[in-house]
C-alpha cells in the first residue's frame, strides 16, 4: 500500500514539474496514437512476464519462490509504469492533447487528475495480468472484474487527501490572502492544517468508498471489544475491510480522533486467525495509536514539504547557472523546453524517491516493529502475534521473506518478537531508539533548513542570480528590442553589478526608443549621479532626474532627483527633495532616513559658521 501511495506521489510530481511549450509538438490525433501504441505495448510487456511466471509455477517451481518472483515482478512493473509515465509526458508531450479543457494549464487538480488517469490505466495492465497468478498464490475467489474494481476503489480513496488538497489550493488562487500565507512557511503550515484536518474527519468518508460494513455482532467481536475497552482504546467501529475482495489477509487502524478511528479486518483474517491471533492484531494496530505513528507521519511529511521549499530555489539557481540549461529553459522550442523539464524533474523526483524510501521507509519499518513490540507488552505472550504472522505468511503465498521498504519481513518480525519475548528490555531500547532517531532527523532538518536559507542569500547565490536574470532579460531584449520596461529592468540589474559601461549603452539605446519613459530617465540619471569617472556627469544627472520627477514623482524618483542635486553641491535642494519621497512612507524607510540625514549633514557642514 505504501509504495504504490509513493508511486502516486512521483506520478503527479512529474505532471506538476513539466512544462508545455507554447507550441503543440505534434497534432493532437497523432499524440494520441502514440500515447495508446506506448500503452499498448507496457500492456503486451506486463503480459509476457506474468506469463513467465506463471510458467514457472507449472512446471514445479516452489510457492516461496513464485511468491518472491511476483511481489517482485509487481513492484518492479509499478515502477516501469512510471518511466512509461515520464514517456508521455515529456517525449509525447500528452497534456497538449488535453489544453482545451478550461482552466486545464493553471487547475493542478485537473491536469493532477489526468496524469493520475493515465497512471492508473498503466497500474490497471499490471492488475490485468498479474490477477490469475494472485488467485493462485493467495486463494482468492473473487473474479477479475471484482478484483480490478476492489484496486480502483482501495487507491482512489488514499488520494483523497491529495484531490481534498489540490482544489482547495486551485480555489485559493482566486481570494486575496494575507502575505504570511503567500510565504514558504505560510504554504507550509497550511498544507499541514488541512492535512491534519483531513486525517480527523475524512475517515468515515473513505470507509464508505471502501464499503466497509460492520462486522457482525457475535460473541468474537463483542470480546474484541471488551480488550480493547481493558486497554483504554476507544474506537468507532470494527469494519470489515473488502480488500482486494475480501481474501486479502490484512488489518489496520484509520483515524486520529477516537469517534471516526475504525479498525479494519478482512474477512479472509477474520475466518483465519483465531480470537487470541485476532487480539495480538488488534494489538498491533492498538500500539499504532497509543505511540502516535499517524501524527508522527504527518510531521515526516511536513518535513519533507520544508526541505522540498528550501531546496527548489538551490536546484533551479544551479541548472539555470548553465547557459546550455537557460537556453533550453527559455526556449520557444517545446523540444528544448521538455529537455529542460526533465533536468530539472530528475534531481526533484530523486530526493523525493531518497526520502520516502530510505528515510520515510526507515521510521515506517521502526514504527511498525513498536507497534509490534506494544502488542507483546500487552498480551505479555509473543506466540499469538508470531502464529499470526506465520498463517498470513502461508497463505499468502509463503511470503515469509518478501522483502518490503516499509515494512520489516515477517521472518524479521518473529525473530525480533521471540528475542524481546525472552528478553523484555529489547522493547525500551527499541523505544529509545525509534525517537532518538528522531529527534536526532529533526535536529539535521533544523540545521539543513537553516544552512540553505543562508545559502540562498550569501553573497554567491544573489550573483548567480542576477546573472541569470540578465541572461533572461537579454533573451526577452532579443525578442522584443521596443520595449522599455525590458531596458529599464535590465540596466538596474548591470548598475547593480556595477557595469557601468554596458549600463550606459543599454540606457541610452532605452532612451533613443522612448525619450520620455521615467524609469530609463531615473536610471541613466542615477548612473551619471552615482558612478565613478569617467562615467560621472552630474550636470546630465540632474537635468534627467528633473525629466523624470517630473513625470513619475515616486518616492524612488525622488531619490535619484536628490541625490543628483547632492552631487552638484545643491544640498538644500536635495534635502528638499527626499523629505517629499519621505512624505509618501516609501517601503524603504530607514535607506530614505539615511539619506535624509547624509544631505542633512552636508548642508550644515556647507553652511558659513
Amino acid at each position: 500500500m505504501y509504495g504504490q501511495i509513493l508511486s502516486f506521489i512521483v506520478a503527479l510530481a512529474l505532471f506538476s514539474l513539466h512544462e508545455p511549450g507554447n507550441e503543440t509538438l505534434r497534432p493532437p490525433v497523432k499524440t494520441l496514437s502514440l500515447t495508446l501504441a506506448v500503452f499498448a505495448a507496457f500492456f503486451l510487456l506486463c503480459g509476457l512476464l506474468f506469463r513467465r511466471v506463471e510458467v514457472s509455477l507449472k512446471r514445479g517451481a516452489g510457492l516461496a519462490k513464485v511468491s518472491a518472483r511476483y511481489h517482485r515482478l509487481h513492484s518492479h512493473l509499478t515502477v516501469l509504469a512510471l518511466g512509461f509515465l515520464a514517456v508521455h509526458v515529456f517525449v509525447l508531450n500528452i497534456e497538449d492533447f488535453f489544453q482545451w479543457i478550461p482552466g486545464f494549464s493553471r487547475s493542478s487538480t485537473l491536469s493532477g487528475l489526468v496524469g493520475l488517469a493515465l497512471y492508473f490505466a498503466h497500474l490497471a495492465a499490471i492488475w490485468f495480468w498479474a490477477y490469475p497468478l494472485h488467485r493462485r498464490l493467495s486463494g482468492a475467489t473473487a473474479g477479475r472484474r471484482a478484483y480490478l474494481r476492489g484496486q480502483f476503489a482501495f487507491y482512489t480513496a488514499l488520494l483523497l487527501p491529495w484531490f481534498f488538497i489540490a482544489l482547495l489550493m486551485d480555489a485559493l488562487q482566486w481570494v486575496p490572502l494575507p502575505p504570511f500565507f503567500a510565504s514558504e512557511l505560510g504554504h507550509i503550515l497550511f498544507f499541514g492544517a488541512v492535512f491534519a484536518l483531513f486525517l480527523c474527519l475524512a475517515p468515515p468518508v473513505i470507509v464508505r468508498l471502501w464499503r466497509c460494513p460492520s462486522v457482525p455482532s457475535s460473541p468474537l467481536r463483542d470480546r474484541l471489544e471488551a480488550f480493547c475497552r481493558s486497554h483504554n482504546f476507544h474506537f468507532g467501529d470494527f469494519l470489515l475491510w473488502p480488500l482486494h475482495g475480501g481474501n486479502h489477509l490484512s488489518a489496520a487502524v484509520l483515524g486520529i480522533l477516537p469517534r471516526f478511528r475504525y479498525i479494519l479486518i478482512t474477512p479472509g483474517l477474520l475466518h483465519l486467525l483465531t480470537e487470541q491471533e485476532l487480539q495480538a492484531v488488534v494489538a498491533h494496530e492498538m500500539g499504532h495509536v497509543k505511540r502516535f505513528h499517524a501524527l508522527f507521519y504527518l510531521s515526516l511529511f511536513l518535513a519533507y514539504a520544508a526541505a522540498s521549499y528550501a531546496l527548489h530555489d538551490i536546484i533551479l539557481l544551479m541548472i539555470l547557472r548553465e547557459k546550455w540549461a537557460l537556453h533550453w529553459a527559455l526556449s520557444q522550442d517545446t523540444f528544448y523546453r521538455n529537455l529542460f523539464s526533465l533536468l530539472y524533474s530528475l534531481p526533484v523526483l530523486a530526493l523525493l524517491v531518497l526520502y520516502f524510501r530510505y528515510l520515510f521507509g526507515f521510521f515506517m519499518r521502526n514504527c511498525e516493529r513498536q507497534a509490534d513490540l506494544f502488542a507483546l507488552k500487552t498480551l505479555g505472550d509473543p506466540y499469538p502475534l508470531v502464529s499470526s504472522l506465520k498463517k498470513i505468511a502461508i497463505h499468502s503465498g509463503h511470503t515469509e521473506d518478501v522483502p518490503s521498504w516499509h515494512h520489516y519481513s515477517i521472518r524479521e518480525r518473529v525473530v525480533t518478537l521471540l528475542a524481546a519475548a525472552e528478553n523484555p528490555g529489547r522493547i525500551a531500547d527499541h523505544n529509545r531508539k525509534l525517537w532518538r532517531s528522531a529527534a536526532l532527523f529533526f535536529v539535521g532538518l533544523a540545521v539543513f533548513l537553516h544552512g540553505t536559507i543562508q545559502l540562498r542569500h550569501c553573497e554567491k547565490a544573489q550573483a548567480w542570480r542576477q546573472e541569470i536574470q540578465l541572461h533572461i532579460l537579454e533573451a526577452e531584449l532579443q525578442l522584443d528590442e521596443k520595449k522599455p520596461e525590458l531596458y529599464m529592468a535590465y540596466s538596474a540589474l548591470l548598475l547593480q553589478q556595477q557595469r557601468y559601461h554596458f549600463a550606459r549603452l543599454i540606457l541610452e539605446k532605452g532612451l533613443s526608443l522612448a525619450p520620455d519613459h521615467p524609469g530609463i530617465l531615473n536610471n541613466l540619471a542615477w548612473l551619471y549621479a552615482t558612478a565613478p569617472p569617467p562615467y560621472r556627469d552630474p550636470v546630465r544627472a540632474l537635468a534627467l532626474a528633473r525629466q523624470a520627477a517630473a513625470k513619475l514623482p515616486d518616492p524612488f524618483v525622488l531619490d535619484t532627483l536628490a541625490e543628483a542635486y547632492y552631487v552638484n553641491g545643491r544640498y538644500a535642494e536635495a534635502l528638499e527633495a527626499i523629505r517629499q519621497a519621505i512624505a509618501q512612507k516609501p517601503k524603504s524607510w530607514n535607506y530614505f532616513l539615511e539619506q535624509e540625514k547624509k544631505f542633512k549633514d552636508a548642508l550644515e557642514k556647507a553652511m558659513p559658521q
